[in-house]
């Protein structure tokens, strides 16, 4: 949570800027009150809070939406698949109502999302920053590199559960050609970071589920320039909110302390 000290110092800096008061406070503030209102759309409590759920480790692909995941790979290959509501429609507001002023010391987070840091520092047995490690932004950082220092981690900690949020498909990480088209680009992504992580949910132990913090919005016209795209939070557009939930089952479940 914000200070008030903090909120007060970011209006006066930004007092004058249109863009900030859309983004800032016109989107999240007006729209996303409307959006909690809508009777059809996934409300707060219908939503998975992810460390109550059944896992050894949890993959966390970044701004990955439920129905493009659907489109582009095989679900069949999971031992079991569906859509979830998310907590949050952005990281932060993910991070924030999943862990903030919370303690699990079985949990070790491999994340390359610096609002891991931001939100959560103090909240797990370790937090591995691999965000910090590199100078290109987060969204480029090579999924590889995370699978390995994932693999460390497990290593390293046997009886912890894992989390590792990687930073496909909100970027490519890569892992494809850039394409002018956003689109293609975003779906183009997902088979191709999901093809690394069911490897790499084959060499630990114990129960994996794939699944994402928040999906995307893709608009165009009015709504884009209204700032309603991409991924804002407090938005409960099914798009932004309905995520996949894939579990992968390898060997004996992980004895967790």
């Amino acid at each position: 949570m914000l200070s008030p000290r903090h909120v007060v110092s970011e209006i006066r800096d930004n007092f004058s800027s249109l863009q900030w008061w859309r983004d800032r406070v016109f989107v999240p503030f007006v729209v996303g009150t409307l959006t909690r209102l809508h009777p059809s759309y996934p409300g707060y409590d219908q939503a998975v809070h992810v460390m109550d759920e059944d896992w050894d480790t949890l993959i966390v692909l970044d701004a990955c939406r439920a129905d493009f995941f659907e489109e582009t790979v095989d679900v069949n290959r999971f031992d079991a698949y569906s859509r979830v509501v998310s907590l949050g429609s952005h990281s932060s507001e993910w991070t924030r109502k999943n862990f903030q002023n919370e303690s699990f010391e079985d949990t070790v987070y491999i994340s390359a999302n610096p609002h891991t840091t931001l939100l959560a520092n103090n909240t797990f047995h370790e937090l591995i920053e691999v965000w910090k490690e590199y100078d290109v932004s987060p969204n480029q950082i090579d999924p590889t590199e995370m699978v390995t220092i994932a693999k460390r981690a497990n290593e390293r900690y046997p009886n912890k559960r894992l989390i590792i949020h990687f930073m496909q498909p909100h970027g490519t990480g890569k892992l494809i050609s850039e394409a002018e088209n956003r689109i293609e680009l975003y779906r183009a992504t997902i088979p191709a970071v999901t093809d690394i992580v069911v490897e790499l949910a084959a060499q630990i132990d114990g129960k994996t589920v794939i699944t994402a913090d928040h999906g995307e919005l893709f608009t165009s016209g009015v709504r884009a320039r209204l700032g309603i795209n991409k991924h804002k939070p407090r938005l409960r557009f099914p798009n932004l909110v309905e995520v996949p939930w894939a579990e992968i089952n390898n060997g004996q479940r992980r004895d967790i302390t």
